[in-house]
């Protein structure tokens, strides 16, 4: 078999059975992702209801990758069999969820399967008194780099005569908000042009038109559809949806018969379905074929198929900002995140480097080396027009971090100096201070940053007024982060500016002997963050977190071997679970094991206890490295990473994995996921860490 043959076959779509989706979680939650490139998307239930505002078949990116607005939330298709007889029957295959309850047609198919790839796919059956039945199949597609979908049905069965009517639901609006209901009335307009249907509401628009069934205009105000997942998290859980009219097709029986409704906000021609996905599966084939060359000859079937849905998944998140050409960035989270300055540099080594997607990852360096202000790369571009965002103090370092591990994987030395100014910017700007109250201490040489009222490391819930997990003075791993970049920078440097070099690795030594004197802690890891205190000076404050495990991870670390291993063990010890690293201690007082209730109640949990996933990597990573990476410390990596991998089959959404989990097991349930369904930095660390527990080099 050649390569081209085995990437293809890993590639394979993954498949649910019907009695894999009748185990728990049911299909109502579990949720699938679909991508466009552009920040745009498609998400939904497994079983088709929409259970969030952010839910639908088409969400565009209108300001490339932001702005995002959902257009056509669902399509509402209603099969009716053996129609004006005695055993007419009307069957509902997609269910909306309503305040009153249930769904305005309660016979539903049975869904035999669902499988997510290239596009989604649900098989339904209907089983008839006759002993007939009727075979339906429905598949999603999402255009790459195009703001646009497609859905096509294939029904058939046994001579049994059938009529579908398709009702698209849309919504026409920015993807946090819901409609309010007094506002309904003459939002929306709609018209048909050419056989399409044309539907507005404002400055959106989105246009509709079928293959095989014939379009109807009349307006339909669909009432109160409720979204579950919003009531669990205590938002607007309601609203009114648009239908402009209905599609019809109809079928004696005989044979199966396909139609298609299409949906675009744009009346650009759309490439056929086959083509564009030929096209994404052999661009998807051939990044998997590259992160396969980093991996040992003889990876197995098994790591194959592991390698190429990690590559898959990761790719999801990596998008174009601004017209075509314009820039490359990265989505920190779908749906609801934008691209995060933070996010971006963490998730650049596992997204772009592994899969040697150097063009891209140096497009994503330069996109955040551009916007840069006072020597800090966004915490965050804005989801609508508005600025920037500033309020981080790890993002930079995090990029400096990125620039040197491009050039270390990469070789483009050319590409890397491009970059160094804004490195050399990003130190001095900490060194003599800067936004948010960054700077150097001059007494000791480590970072300090903001206030009471500020949340600048990635700990950063905030809400009404509140900041849940204050940490402003000398964070942990900001230190550490500094000290890995003075020390990667100055290295990267010898040879093209030794001056700069010596400069960096002289402050960085002064950074080293800080970190020692204010961290440590004697066989107890190390002290989270240094606040300053009333009469000067710095109290340390003793939670034990996460953040320290960076002080291990990270290529250069200012800890001796020894104190490595106490922080591995500590973390080991008090915060590892088998799906990622709980953000507090379990015994401290402020600890909360589960992540559940309105925003003030989630946010208070967000990191005093809840689990993040893309902490697995760097925990696996200092496990390899106090070892020195030998071949008990990389198996003892892959295998602290195999559970998580198994969500990427068994989880709560098929092929990616979530943002967060529960701190605690449930009394009668596995630990549940949170936050977004698709994280890039869950898949990312994870894809990066499991290549170098395989024997990747570090």
């Amino acid at each position: 078999m050649d390569a081209v043959a085995r990437s293809n076959e890993t590639l394979a779509p993954l498949t649910l059975s019907g009695a894999q989706l009748r185990c728990a979680p049911p299909p109502l939650w579990k949720e699938w992702t679909l991508t466009n490139a552009l920040g745009g998307y498609a998400m939904g239930s497994v079983l088709g209801t929409p259970t969030r505002r952010y839910h639908g078949l088409l969400v565009s990116a209108e300001r490339p990758p932001v702005e995002r607005a959902v257009g056509l939330t669902q399509v509402h298709e209603t099969l009716i069999l053996n129609e004006g007889g005695p055993s007419e029957r009307r069957v509902c295959l997609t269910p909306l969820h309503f305040t009153t309850g249930g769904d305005r047609s309660e016979d539903l198919p049975e869904l035999v399967g669902f499988e997510v790839g290239a596009g989604c796919a649900w098989t339904y059956r209907v089983d008839l008194a006759d002993g007939r039945s009727v075979d339906i199949t429905k598949s999603l597609h999402l255009f790459e780099r195009r703001n646009a979908c497609a859905i096509r049905y294939t029904i058939g069965g046994e001579g049994v005569a059938w009529r579908v009517e398709l009702r698209p639901l849309l919504a026409l609006r920015g993807f946090h908000q819901v409609i309010d209901p007094s506002a309904f009335d003459g939002r929306f307009r709609s018209r048909v042009s050419d056989g399409r249907v044309v539907a507005h509401a404002g400055e959106r628009g989105v246009q509709l038109w079928g293959e095989g069934a014939r379009f109807a205009h009349g307006p339909e105000r669909w009432r109160d559809v409720l979204y579950a997942w919003e009531r669990k998290r205590g938002l607007e859980d309601r609203e009114d949806l648009y239908c402009p009219g209905i599609a019809h097709a109809a079928g004696d029986g005989r044979a199966g018969r396909t139609i298609t409704l299409w949906a675009s906000n744009d009346a650009l021609e759309l490439p056929t379905i086959d083509a564009d996905r030929v096209a994404q599966a052999e661009r998807l084939a051939a990044l998997v074929r590259a992160a396969s060359a980093r991996a040992p000859e003889n990876l197995g079937k098994g790591d194959r198929r592991t390698l190429a849905r990690l590559v898959v998944a990761g790719d999801q998140f990596v998008v174009q900002r601004g017209g075509a050409g314009e820039g490359v960035s990265v989505i920190a989270g779908y749906p609801w995140f934008s691209d995060w300055g933070r996010d971006a540099m963490i998730s650049l080594p596992g997204l772009l480097l592994v899969t040697d997607r150097f063009d891209e990852a140096l497009g994503v360096l330069r996109t955040f080396a551009g916007a840069r202000r006072n020597g800090l790369i966004p915490n965050r571009f804005d989801d609508y027009a508005g600025d920037n965002h500033y309020n981080t103090v790890d993002a930079s370092l995090w990029f400096v971090h990125a620039c040197c591990e491009y050039l270390r994987t990469s070789g483009d030395r050319a590409g890397f100096d491009g970059l160094v100014p804004a490195c050399l910017d990003v130190i001095a700007s900490y060194k003599r201070g800067t936004d948010y109250e960054i700077g150097m201490d001059p007494g000791d040489g480590l970072i300090a940053a903001g206030n009471e009222t500020t949340q600048l490391t990635w700990m950063d819930a905030q809400r009404g007024g509140i900041t849940f997990t204050p940490r402003h003075g000398k964070a942990v791993e900001i230190n550490a982060l500094w000290y890995n970049a003075l020390v990667s920078l100055g290295e990267a440097l010898r040879e093209s500016d030794s001056a700069a070099s010596d400069r960096l690795l002289a402050l960085s030594a002064r950074a080293g002997e800080s970190f020692n004197a204010m961290f440590v802690r004697i066989r107890s890891g190390l002290v989270d963050h240094l606040t300053p205190g009333q009469a000067g000076g710095w109290a340390p404050d003793e939670s034990v977190r996460s953040n320290q495990i960076f002080a291990a991870s990270l290529p250069h670390s200012p800890l001796s071997a020894t104190q490595r291993r106490d922080v591995v063990r500590v973390v080991r010890e008090r915060l590892l679970t088998p799906v990622g690293l709980r953000t507090l201690d379990p015994d401290d007082p402020e600890y909360r094991g589960r992540y559940e209730g309105d925003l003030m109640a989630r946010d208070a949990a967000y990191h005093n206890g809840t689990v993040w996933p893309w902490l697995l990597g760097p925990y696996a990573e200092a496990v390899m490295r106090v070892d020195g990476f030998s071949g008990a410390s990389r198996a003892e990596a892959g295998d602290a990473l195999r559970p998580l991998i198994a969500w990427l089959d068994a989880g709560w959404s098929p092929g990616q994995l979530p943002e967060i989990f529960d701190g605690d097991d449930a009394p009668d349930a596995p630990r549940e996921p949170d936050g977004c369904p698709a994280q890039a930095w869950s898949v990312a660390e994870t894809l990066r860490v499991w290549l170098m527990s395989l024997g990747t080099a570090p």
